[in-house]
This record gives structure tokens, sequence and C-alpha cells, in this order.
């Protein structure tokens, strides 16, 4: 058997490090280890640090242990510290996967389908590599070269011969119901006490107080049919899991001391039937859970059944209060709609937060306005602010002509700072509508008008008193499960 270590890319600066888990890494260890080989899951946020003073990771390299294969995922916002990091780790073969990998070598782009962007590994796999990856491990286990016979066999594969990309085609995407469930009980230390979410009001008026809740994520089903022109994951194949998985899935999860679960589906109530039975599952475990939703896809009687089953949140993927910005990102509704979408999730007693994105081409001091006064008509409980970037994938990216923007050489590392800093030479792009300065300060002020409005607004920095705005998470305060 190959001794594999798999791992996400640090996040030190986009998140709490505790408060989310990268699911796609357990899907990988359960397959690897079906496949008999010697897996083991680690937690980037142990064997690295954050220098707030330089502004710099820390790679404790007297931790990092030797193995035949690393595998290390990323998003196109910490590619450039899982580089780091694969660089420092003493393994033979060093293998990066995940979606910035997978939307850079299959994206239309040739420019950044070079070496530099890659260095530190050795290979580089695109796709969903369940299967793919067992390949690979396989032939490492028996001897063979990656860089000679096994290639071909390997769908997905990259790499790079004197500076030219070498590859075999991605692979179709894997049977979800075929898989093995997360290897929930390789994540090492156990799951995080504390949602960040201190008090929620329920249908019976009464307070939860999660701080000492421990909580995991999980999917039931993967893929958006939706074309939101900001999202990499547009338009992809919906592929759900069995009842019966997601059953096992909260099985495991209770045993470990899960007390709640965050759903990681990007539409959770798309079809009643199935959102209901996901909540009889959740309900039967004692699970307290949230999930995301659009606002087209709502029913009253759905959600105050979700919320009769423990659904303490629903996430509402609203972006904006203008017509015009929600016209031009490709949402397919209106603010009317969020409106009640947002409305009818209070009504049935659960939290509701709206996701919110600033910054998108087209955007005015004007669309920023009326953002703030659907705010003040609409009121969520609780809001996300993104500060939008051209994230690899989305159709921003692949057509950035029709939106009037240029995409800049060597800009992956700024990707991570679309929440944290004043300076405009943080974005990736310039608006042909407003300037970065512009931008940056109509941003600060947004932000503070959630703060006054709204109260709850997510944050990401975790290492300074300054808080941010962001995409993915929460800081100790203003967080949900």
């Amino acid at each position: 058997m190959a001794k594999v270590i798999i791992l996400d890319s640090p996040s030190w600066l986009l998140f709490s490090p505790k408060s989310f888990l990268h699911l796609g890494i357990l899907y990988l260890a359960a397959s690897l280890r079906s496949a008999g080989h010697d897996v083991k899951v680690v937690d980037c946020h142990t064997v690295t640090s954050w220098d707030k003073e330089n502004q710099e990771l820390i790679v404790h390299k007297e931790l990092l242990e030797e193995c035949d294969v690393l595998g290390i995922s990323a998003t196109t916002a910490n590619v450039h510290f899982g580089k780091q990091m694969a660089k420092a780790w003493p393994a033979r073969y060093k293998v990066l996967g995940g979606t910035h990998a997978t939307y850079i070598l299959d994206g239309p782009h040739e420019r950044f389908k070079q070496e530099k962007y890659f260095d530190g590994f050795d290979f580089v796999m695109v796709g969903e590599q369940e299967e793919g990856f067992i390949t690979f491990c396989n032939a490492v286990d028996r001897g063979v070269r990656p860089s000679h016979a096994v290639l071909p066999s390997v769908p997905g594969l990259c790499w790079f011969v004197n500076g030219k990309l070498c590859r075999t085609p991605t692979p179709p995407l894997p049977d979800v119901t075929k898989l093995p469930i997360p290897a929930f009980d390789l994540w090492p230390g156990g799951f995080a006490n504390g949602s960040g979410f201190s008090v929620v009001s329920t249908t019976q008026n009464v307070s939860v107080n999660l701080n000492n809740a421990m909580s995991a994520s999980l999917y039931t089903a993967r893929g958006c049919p939706y074309g939101c022109k900001f999202c990499a994951d547009a338009r992809s194949k919906v592929r759900e899991e069995t009842y019966e998985q997601i059953e096992e899935e909260c099985k495991m999860l209770a045993s470990l001391g899960v007390k709640c679960i965050r759903i990681q589906d990007d539409v959770l109530t798309m079809k009643d039937k199935h959102c209901r039975r996901i909540a009889d599952i959740l309900h039967a475990y004692g699970m307290m859970w949230r999930g995301n939703t659009r606002v087209n896809l709502t029913d009253p009687g759905l959600f105050k059944y979700m919320a009769s089953k423990g659904c303490m949140e629903l996430g509402f993927g609203c972006e904006h209060g203008s017509k015009k910005m929600l016209d031009l990102m490709g949402k397919g509704t209106t603010p009317e709609k969020n409106t009640e979408g947002i409305r009818m999730c209070q009504d049935a007693g659960m939290v509701a937060k709206a996701f919110l994105m600033i910054g998108f081409p087209g955007e005015t001091f004007e669309t920023i306005e009326e953002m703030k006064e659907w705010v003040l008509r609409t009121k969520p409980h609780m809001a996300s602010v993104a500060l939008f970037q051209p994230f690899p994938g989305s159709d921003v990216w692949n057509h950035p002509e029709n939106y009037g923007v240029t995409l800049p050489d060597n800009a992956f590392d700024n990707f991570w700072q679309q929440g944290l800093d004043d300076d405009p030479k943080a974005l990736v792009i310039t608006l042909p509508s407003m300037s970065k300065e512009d931008l940056m300060v109509a941003r600060a002020d947004f932000g503070a008008f959630i703060d006054t409005n709204v109260g709850h607004r997510d944050r990401t920095r975790v290492d300074c008193g300054k808080p941010g705005l962001g995409t993915f998470g929460s800081s100790g305060a203003d967080g949900a499960l």
C-alpha cells in the first residue's frame, strides 16, 4: 500500500480555520482507504501558522511527515499557500487538486496554463478524482514511476515537461451513489466546538446556545443547475447521494459527538420531497442544522417543516438589492423575490441570512444605494458581504471581454485579499463603472452600514482586531452552524 497524506491548503486569512472543513479531502481519503492504501488526513492549520507582523505563512517543517504521495487541495484563494506548503513537504510525489487546478487547466485561457503557476507540485489532477487518484496511488504502490507508463491510465492527470503542459482527458463525473461516505473519523483532533452562533430564536420562541456544540458539514448533493455569472459551479450537473448514504454519514457524525450540521449543498430546497427526507434524517439523529438555497426555491410549508425538524438557519443567495445588478449577474431573481424569501424564512421561525455581493461589473454608487434601501426594507437577520473577484470558472473569468474587464497576469496571490484590506491594489480587476479606490471606499461604507442596520455580518480575518468583509465564513461572534 502507498502511504498517502491528504490535506487542504491553509486559509488563515479567509475564514476562521476551525469553522469549516473541506469535505473533498475526506471523500478522497475514504476512497483511498477502501482501495487499501495507508491514508492520513492532516489539518493544514496544525502544521502552519500565520505571522501577523510580517503577513506571511509559516510552514513548520519539523511537523511534516514523510509520505509516498502528498495530495493538496486548493482554491484560487489559497493555492499560493498550498504551493508554499508543498515545497517544504518531504514527499516522493506532490499532487495538486481542487477547483483552482480544474478551472485553470480545463479553462479557456492558455496563458495561465504555465508551470510557474503550479510550481511546488510534480503533478496536477483536474476534475473530481475519487477514482482517478486511486489509480495514481496504485501505480506508486506498484513501484511504477508516474512519469512513465502509468500516465495514460490516470484520467485528469497533468504535468509539465520542459515547460510544456502534458495531460490526459478530464475524467467523467463519478456516480456519487457508489462512493464511500466521507472519512469523518480520519479528521485529526475531532470536530471543533462552537458554531459561532450563540443565540437563535426558533418557532417555539426559545433560545439555544450553540457555542459548546460540536459542528460539522456534509453534502447531500453536488452541483447547481443555475447560471449565475459570478459562480464557477454554474450549470453543473446535480447528483444526489442516496438517503442510506446520508443516514450513514449522520450516524457517524453523531457517534463522534457532532450536534450541529452545515449542509453544503448549493440549493438545498430544490426538491421538496428530497429536502423533507433530509430533514427527517437529521432530526432523527438530534441534529440542529442549517443550509443554503435560492429565493425562487421557497415554500412556506416546506420552511415550517424544516424548522420543526431542527433547521435553525437558511442562507439565501440574494447577492444584491438592485434589479440592474441581479440581471447583470444572471440571477434570474428580483429584489422583491429576495425580500419574499427572507421574510418567508423568518415567518417559519428560522434565522434568515442574506449573502450579498459588491463590486460585480456594472456596480455604481447608485446600485449600492439601492442595495442599502433593500436591506432596510427587508431586514435579514444576518448578512455575508462578498467583494467580487473573477474566480476561475466563472463566466466573468471565462469571458472577461463581455464585462469590459481585463484579467491580469500573476494575480492569483491577490484573491485571498478580497475581504481583508482597504488597499485598492488587492482588487484583481478594474470596473468600467467605478475606480478601485471608489469601490474600496464604497465597500467600507457598506460594511459599516450592515454592522449598524443588521448587526450580524460574517467576517474573515482571524489574525487581527480589525475585521474585514469576506465570503467564506465568520469570526468568533457572527457566524452560524
